[in-house]
C-alpha cells in the first residue's frame, strides 16, 4: 500500500520525480501522496456498485500494451478475474479514496476527513483511517459497509512517546496479521527528526519511537511480524533501506539499496522496488540474504514512468503500477500478473480525472 499529506510544503525528495502522482493529460499534478492502502483479508464481500453517470469519463480498461509500445484507451474488456484495488489520491480538496475494479470501472468511498495520509485494515475486515496529526478512525464493516452507507467513527488511541517537534504523519501500512499500523512521522519539509508509530486500534494504543535517522515519506514495509523496511538517508544523504524493529524502534540491519519507493505483499514474502522507471520484484529472504534488489521484474514499456504507487497483492503474485504512458502522458493503472513463471502484463486502467496523485492496494 502513495501518498499524502496533501498539505505540507514538499513531498519527500524519493517522491519528487513522482509528486503529479495519477492524473488526466489536461489535469495539473496534484501533492505528492505518503501511504500505501494495504488491505489486509478478512473484508466483506462487495456489493454492485450504485450507478454514477459521474464516473463515466473515466470507466475504461484497456488490454496490456506490449513493451516499447503507447497505450491508448479502449473501450472495456469486461470484468476481470481476481480482487479489486483501492486508490487513494488528492483531488485538490484533500484525500479521496476509490474502489477500482479490474474491469475498469471506478467508485468512489467516502473518507473520514480531507486530511487522511493512509487507510489500512485491521483485524476482522475493518479499515482504519489515519490522520496526518497521527488521528484515526474506523470502518469496521470495510468497504462493503462504506458502499452500504455506513460512517467513519473516531478512535480514541493513546500512548507512550511523542511526536517530534513539527511532525505529522506521512505513511501508515498493516501487518502482515492486521492488528498494528506502522506509520512514518517527520516534518512536512525536513527528513528529520523522524519517528516511527505503532498504532493498535483494537486496544486503542500508539506507541511514538523515535528513528536514528533521517525518514523518507513513503510507507513502512512489513518484512514480518517483527519488523519494518523504511527508505531513509545516512549523514552523506545516501538513501538506504533500514530493518526496524517495531518493539523497539532500533535499527537492526541497513541495505544498501536506493530505490524510490519499496513495499512487501501482505504475507511479506515477496518485496518490489521502484528503481527510476523499473519495478523489481523478488523474494524478501533473498533480498535480506544478498542485500540488494532483486534481478527481475514485469516488462514494462519503454515509454512508461513510474508517476504514483505500486501495490503487491497478499501472496505476492498480482503487482499494481500507477503508470504514465510517455512524458506527458495519459495516466493508468497498469496490471501484471505471474504464476510460477514470469511476469505478464494483463490490462490498464484509467483512473479518475478527478485524482492528481494516487496510491494503490490490492483488495483481499
Amino acid at each position: 500500500m502513495s501518498r499524502l499529506p496533501p498539505h505540507p510544503a514538499r513531498a519527500p525528495r524519493s517522491a519528487d520525480r513522482r509528486a503529479r502522482g495519477l492524473r488526466a493529460p489536461a489535469f495539473a499534478a496534484g501533492a505528492a501522496l505518503a501511504s500505501i492502502v494495504l488491505l489486509a483479508g478478512g473484508c466483506a464481500p462487495l456489493p454492485p456498485a450504485p450507478p454514477n453517470p459521474s464516473l463515466s469519463p473515466f470507466v475504461t480498461a484497456s488490454p496490456a500494451t506490449p513493451a516499447g509500445a503507447s497505450a491508448s484507451p479502449a473501450a472495456p474488456t469486461g470484468a476481470a478475474a481476481g480482487p479489486g484495488l483501492l486508490l487513494l489520491a488528492e483531488d485538490g480538496r484533500g484525500a479521496a479514496l476509490f474502489l477500482v475494479r479490474l474491469s475498469g470501472e471506478v467508485v468512489p468511498l467516502p473518507v473520514p476527513d480531507p486530511a487522511v495520509v493512509a487507510v489500512a485494515p485491521t483485524a476482522g475486515g475493518g479499515l482504519l483511517a489515519v490522520l496526518r496529526d497521527g488521528s484515526a478512525f474506523d470502518a469496521r464493516g470495510g468497504p462493503a459497509s462504506l458502499l452500504a452507507g455506513a460512517a467513519w467513527r473516531p478512535v480514541t488511541i493513546s500512548g507512550s512517546g511523542e511526536m517530534p517537534p513539527g511532525a505529522v504523519i506521512w505513511s501508515a501500512t498493516s501487518s502482515p496479521d492486521g492488528t498494528r499500523v506502522a506509520a512514518v512521522a517527520r516534518p512536512p519539509d525536513a527528513e528529520a527528526p523522524s519517528a516511527l508509530a505503532i498504532l493498535k486500534p483494537a486496544v486503542g494504543r500508539r506507541e511514538i519511537l523515535p528513528l536514528a535517522d533521517q525518514s523518507e515519506g513513503t510507507a513502512p514495509a512489513w518484512v514480518d511480524e517483527a519488523r519494518v523496511a523504511l527508505l531513509q538517508r545516512d549523514a552523506r544523504d545516501q538513501i538506504f533501506v533500514a530493518v526496524v524493529d517495531v518493539a523497539s524502534g532500533r535499527t537492526t540491519d541497513r541495505l544498501p539499496i536506493r530505490a524510490f519507493d519499496s513495499v512487501t505483499s501482505r504475507d511479506g514474502t515477496t518485496w518490489a522496488f521502484v528503481v527510476d522507471d523499473r519495478v523489481f520484484v523478488g523474494p524478501t529472504a533473498a533480498v535480506l540474504a544478498k542485500r540488494r534488489i532483486p534481478d527481475g521484474g514485469p516488462p514494462m514499456p519503454a515509454a512508461d514512468r513510474v508517476s504514483g504507487g505500486i501495490a503487491l497483492s497478499g501472496d505476492g503474485r498480482a503487482l499494481a503500477v500507477a503508470v504514465e504512458e510517455g512524458d506527458p502522458g495519459a495516466s493508468r493503472i497498469a496490471i501484471y500478473e505471474r504464476d510460477g513463471g514470469p511476469w505478464r502484463a494483463t490490462t490498464r486502467i484509467a483512473p479518475p480525472v478527478s485524482a492528481s496523485g494516487g496510491w494503490l492496494s490490492w483488495l483481499p
